[in-house]
């Protein structure tokens, strides 16, 4: 994802199962963009392979999925979204920070256990520069991004209840911040996560402490569901309080997830007992770290999503 000085934000997915192959063992490859335009209107694509039309390699970041492709390592890589239906980009990610991996390992275990995982790294902090298409023009943009990689052995819709999963460019911080509460299944255990970064690029917080938090929410009209207008969280680890405040002005994405299913998919979403919506903002934050000899203050825009796979339940940690 990325987001652009003329204004427009760009987000990409590379994934390798469809979601109705979450639990098969099958390759079903599949790519989706989505460009918000300067004047605030999207322009997206979603696109299906076969498995013969993809390849992930093994030994570095080389994903290829029909006339798609990402490719890269580190500290540089070339995004491509080839505009078969007229939504597009070339990009290049020069990244500026060292890959985050929460905890150290990037690791989060369910289960009784420990036998499901879900796992995610990222690298949040990227100088991005090439062309966005879309509407019959190629637009040269410049900006700044972020690059996430998952991999886990049990489906997000079994996992998680819901999660807040963003980053925010404040000052000379890099902050990166999942938010996951976990399913019924697993009693609704909360996982926060927050890594900081400094001017060097060096992880100065990740934090493995349970986490203050207080939300106030509304009601989306096109989903009918509570979501989070603000969020303040109050982190307390690495001999630091971090204190975060988050609160949306734009709503980027709007998405009844089940709708993306075949008519078996949805039944299996609701014997699973799971009716999932999606939500991407952007919004403004407040950062302050408080530390031993000093405290520090700054202020930023960031995207982030709301994904919210289960169903309200007062447990869930979302009030």
């Amino acid at each position: 994802m990325a987001n652009f000085e003329d204004g427009s934000k760009f987000i990409i997915g590379f994934r390798p199962k469809a979601p109705k192959d979450q639990a098969r063992n099958v390759f079903s490859p599949n790519v989706n963009i989505m460009i918000t335009t300067p004047e605030g209107e999207t322009r997206s694509d979603f696109l299906y392979y076969k498995a013969h039309e993809g390849s992930i390699a093994k030994e570095r970041c080389e994903v290829k999925m029909g006339p798609h492709s990402a490719i890269g390592d580190l500290k540089d890589y070339d995004v491509h979204f080839e505009p078969v239906n007229g939504v597009g980009a070339d990009l290049h990610y020069h990244f500026l920070v060292e890959p985050f991996r929460p905890g150290g390992t990037a690791y989060a275990a369910l289960g009784d256990n420990d036998e499901f995982y879900y796992t995610d790294m990222s690298i949040p902090k990227a100088e991005v520069t090439g062309t966005l298409t879309y509407d019959g023009k190629t637009v040269t943009v410049k900006g700044q991004g972020y690059h996430d990689h998952q991999w886990m052995n049990l489906s997000p819709f079994q996992a998680w209840h819901h999660w807040l999963w963003g980053r925010l460019y404040a000052g000379e911080y890099t902050i990166v911040i999942y938010d996951f509460v976990a399913s019924k299944r697993f009693g609704f255990e909360r996982i926060p996560i927050l890594g900081i970064l400094d001017g060097s690029g060096k992880v100065i917080f990740d934090n493995t402490q349970p986490v203050e938090c207080k939300m106030t929410t509304y009601v989306q009209p096109e989903l009918q569901r509570a979501f989070p207008k603000r969020s303040q969280y109050v982190f307390k680890d690495c001999g630091k309080e971090v204190r975060l405040d988050i609160e949306w002005l734009q709503e980027i994405e709007v998405r009844r997830s089940a709708k993306l299913l075949p008519w078996y998919g949805r039944m299996a979403m609701k014997l699973l007992g799971v009716d999932p919506f999606y939500m991407r903002y952007f919004a403004k934050a407040d950062l302050t770290i408080i530390g031993e000899d000093k405290t520090v203050h700054e202020s930023g825009n960031m995207i982030y999503e709301f994904n919210y796979m289960g169903k309200s339940d007062p447990r869930a940690h979302l009030k």
